[in-house]
C-alpha cells in the first residue's frame, strides 16, 4: 500500500502525537508499504531553511518538510501544504488538529481518508468557531475516525455526529515494550538529585501551562521529595525563577530536553512518573506507557480524557484530583515511602503494557484498516 501521513509537524520535534506519527509511519515502511509524511517545518527542533526539504529515514519512510510562513492559532502556514499533499496514495491519514490537513485531504484527488482524531483544538476559541464547521464537513468524507481510547470521544465535536456513530475506530496507542523495559542501563546520575533525598520522581513533557506544573513545584515545596523535570517550553524561565525562589534546587532538577535514546535509562534511574495534568488539553499521556513499560508507576490526575484509561488506580499507580497539590503530595510521598508498593504497581504497569498498549498491536490494527478501506477488485 502507499500510505500518506498529513501531520502538522514529524520527528525529531517532541510531543505525543509527533511520536504516533513516527511509530506509523515507520512500522508501515518496515513491513513494506510505502509511506510518506508532509509536515511543517519551522518548529522549536527542525530549524526553517525557507525551502522544501525530502528526506528518506533509515525506515523507509519519505518526509517531506515544508517551509512556514507565519503561525496564526497555533496553525503553520505552509502554502506548499495542498500540493505536496496530492501524492497518489491508497490511504491517507490526517492526524488531528490540523485544519490545513484537513482542506488538503478534501481537495486532493479521491482516496480513502482516515482521520486520527488526537485532540481538539483547545484553546483557541476563535479558531474553534471557524475550524469546527470545517473539520465536521472533512469528517463526513472520511471513512474512518480513529481515537486512542472511547474517553477521546467525550472531547471530540470536531468529528461530527456521523462519524462519532458510524465511523469510529478505537486503536490504543502503543510503545515499543522491548525498548521501554526493566534492566535498561541508567540514566547519567548529573542529572538526577542526590540520593540523599530517598526515591526521585520524574516528569516528562513539554513546559506548558496544562501540564500542572505549577502544582507539581506545590507539592514538592517543603518536603524531602527528589524531582527531575525533563521537557522544554515556553514556561522554562518561570519554573526556574520558583524553583530558585523555594529553594528547591538541590532536589528539584529542570534537565531539559533530553534524546529518546536517553529516555529508557532515566525511567531506570527514577524510581515513579509523575503526570500532574491539570486540563482535558492532556488527551492520553504517552508518558505514561513509557514509564509503565519500564515497570515504574505512574501517579497521573483524574481527567476525563483517555489518561484515565492508562493508568488503574490501585494497580498500576495513583490517582489524584487535578489541581490539588495536597493531593499529589501525598500521593508521591506514599510512593516515594514504599519500595514494596512501587514494584507491585510497576510490575502490573508492565503487564497492562504488553496486553493492550504494544506498538506492534498499534500498527497491526493501523494497516488492517487501511487494508480494509482499499477498493475491492474482482478476482
Amino acid at each position: 500500500m502507499r500510505i500518506l501521513h498529513l501531520s502538522k509537524f514529524y520527528t525529531p520535534d517532541p510531543g505525543g502525537l509527533e511520536q504516533v506519527v513516527a511509530c506509523l509511519a515507520a512500522g508501515a515502511a518496515e513491513r513494506g508499504h510505502q509511506v510518506r509524511v508532509v509536515c511543517a517545518t519551522g518548529s522549536a527542533w527542525v530549524k526553517d531553511t525557507g525551502e522544501r526539504k525530502t528526506e528518506t529515514s533509515h525506515s523507509g519512510v519519505v518526509v517531506v518538510r515544508l517551509p512556514t510562513h507565519g503561525i496564526i492559532w497555533s496553525q503553520p502556514i505552509v502554502p506548499g501544504y495542498l500540493r505536496a499533499a496530492r501524492w497518489h496514495a491508497d490511504v491517507v491519514y490526517v492526524h488531528r488538529p490540523n485544519p490545513l490537513a484537513d482542506l488538503a485531504a478534501v481537495l486532493g484527488p479521491a482516496r480513502p481518508l482516515v482521520i486520527h482524531h488526537h485532540s481538539d483544538v483547545q484553546r483557541q476559541r476563535a479558531a474553534r468557531w471557524v475550524y469546527g464547521p470545517v473539520s465536521r464537513w472533512v469528517a463526513r468524507s472520511a471513512q474512518a475516525v480513529v481515537v486512542a481510547t472511547s474517553s477521546h470521544l467525550g472531547h471530540a465535536a470536531d468529528i461530527g455526529t456521523e462519524a462519532r456513530t458510524t465511523k469510529v475506530r478505537v486503536i490504543p496507542y502503543g510503545v515499543d515494550a522491548a525498548r521501554y523495559r526493566p534492566g535498561v542501563r541508567p540514566a547519567r546520575p548529573e542529572v538526577l538529585p542526590p540520593r540523599s533525598a530517598g526515591a526521585i520522581g520524574l516528569f516528562v513533557g513539554r513546559l506548558v501551562s496544562y501540564k500542572g506544573l505549577e502544582v507539581l513545584l506545590d507539592a514538592v515545596t517543603g518536603t524531602t521529595l527528589g524531582l527531575v523535570i525533563v521537557g522544554d517550553g515556553p514556561l522554562r524561565a518561570t519554573l526556574e525563577q520558583r524553583i530558585a525562589e523555594r529553594q528547591l534546587g538541590h532536589r528539584v532538577v529542570l534537565a531539559g530536553r533530553m534524546s529518546d535514546h536517553a529516555m529508557p535509562g532515566l525511567y531506570q534511574a527514577t524510581d515513579y512518573c509523575v503526570l500532574p495534568s491539570t486540563t482535558p488539553a492532556e488527551m492520553f499521556g504517552i508518558v505514561q506507557l513509557e514509564a509503565m513499560a519500564c515497570g515504574r508507576p505512574v501517579i497521573s490526575t483524574a481527567l476525563s480524557t483517555g489518561v484515565r484509561e492508562v493508568n488503574v488506580p490501585g494497580v498500576t499507580g495513583l490517582v489524584v484530583p487535578p489541581g490539588d497539590s495536597l493531593a499529589l503530595r501525598g500521593a508521591m510521598e506514599t510512593l516515594a515511602g514504599n519500595a514494596e508498593l512501587r514494584a507491585r504497581l510497576g510490575e502490573a504497569g508492565r503487564s497492562r503494557v504488553l496486553a493492550r498498549f504494544t506498538v506492534e498491536r498499534m500498527i497491526d490494527a493501523h494497516l488492517e484498516l487501511c487494508a480494509e478501506l482499499l477498493p475491492r477488485t474482482d478476482s
